[in-house]
């Protein structure tokens, strides 16, 4: 029995900055000197990313407060509990606004919800997202909640596999999954490389995702859940890190994962697919976890330009939004014009970790 892929929904924040310009307001509060100025115009010009989406205030309003760097720095930079707070106030009603949309495009009855799974790594509150939702959604107080923190950016692959464990227990199950981060709280102030290329990375939203297997004849599936598969990559331990600091969470991206994602994507994807089934006869969801994260996988497994055209489409749009980029990615892929009944999922997080996720299209089975 498989499960399904019933619904998706996507929400971002109400403020939203062209690339260009959080470069000069982040030159301009730093005050960098002239070469580190280059350097940040330089990584900002090239990172494929147009604009990004925060909960933080329009800074053409409040030019002295941008951000957290701009309200004191660099006189005082803001603490955990500081950056905690603004989370534990915005990213439930983000998560809200997401499952709003997923449950309305599934058209479902809210007391078929019988599970809620919240996927999030960019802050900490207890009770959780998925505690709130319940009550704010109006689903039975008997629903079954699942928190999952701090697994980064491939969060919503193991979202989904729990849904999809649990949707298989019983036909009658259907999961609300949601995957809400606020990475643009945890920008940092240090000027090295690995913190200016994260700053210019990371950004807020919210994708949510209803699951379950036997669809009835109200509910339109999107794709089947077919196969997940996952692999650690031995000696990376210190090449992609996410780690809580007094100043909020620090991002460390050695330079070298696009260089281990293209060694080692070709012998993960393989334990994926089904057997004998090229790569060039499917669609590619891939986790735009920045550039050069997609460049790898196109060419180390020779992808054409409209196999990854949604992934480069969010990574423009949005930016890298951690654990519910992917789901926004499945969002823009299924309202593009089918060509593979295959849809390979793929995400990289800390450890270096590589997730999969085999999709086919309900259409197509």
């Amino acid at each position: 029995m498989s499960a399904a892929i019933l619904a998706l929904g996507t929400a971002v924040p109400l403020y939203s900055y062209p690339q260009t310009e959080i470069a000069d307001q982040f030159i301009r509060i730093l005050d960098m000197d002239q070469e580190k100025e280059l350097m940040v115009k330089n990584i900002y010009q090239h990172s494929a990313i147009e604009k990004r989406h925060s909960v933080v205030g329009d800074f053409h309003k409040k030019q002295d407060e941008w951000g957290f760097l701009g309200r004191h720095y660099p006189h005082t930079v803001p603490g955990m509990s500081e950056r905690n707070l603004i989370y534990k106030q915005e990213a439930p009603s983000l998560a809200k606004k997401s499952a709003l949309q997923a449950l309305e495009r599934w058209g479902g009855n809210l007391s078929e919800i019988t599970h809620i799974i919240s996927v999030s790594c960019t802050g900490a509150i207890a009770p959780g997202i998925e505690y709130y939702l319940m009550q704010e959604l109006g689903l039975s107080p008997t629903v079954n909640r699942l928190s999952i923190n701090f697994m980064g950016c491939f969060g919503a692959f193991k979202g989904l596999s729990v849904a999809r464990a649990f949707a298989q227990e019983n036909p009658a199950h259907r999961i609300l999954v949601v995957c809400t981060e606020l990475c643009s709280l945890h920008v940092q102030a240090h000027q090295d490389y690995d913190t200016l290329v994260g700053n210019s990375l990371f950004a807020d939203g919210s994708a949510a995702a209803i699951v379950g297997s036997q669809p009835q004849s109200t509910e339109k599936p999107l794709w089947n859940m077919m196969k997940s598969h996952s692999m650690g990559i031995e000696n990376s331990l210190e090449r992609m890190s996410w780690e809580a600091g007094d100043f909020g969470f620090s991002m460390r991206l050695s330079p070298a994962v696009p260089v281990l994602i293209k060694r080692h994507i070709k012998q993960f994807v393989d334990g994926l697919l089904p057997h004998d089934l090229p790569f060039d006869q499917c669609e590619w969801a891939i986790h735009p976890g920045g550039k050069s994260i997609i460049q790898a996988v196109e060419r180390a497994l020779q992808l054409h330009s409209h196999q990854t055209l949604s992934s480069w489409d969010i990574l423009a749009n949005y930016g890298n939004m951690s654990s519910a980029t992917f789901l926004f990615v499945l969002d823009h892929l299924s309202r593009q014009a089918q060509l593979h009944p295959w849809t390979i999922g793929i995400a990289f997080g800390p450890g270096l970790s590589f997730e999969g996720l085999l999709l086919q299209r309900e259409t197509a089975c």
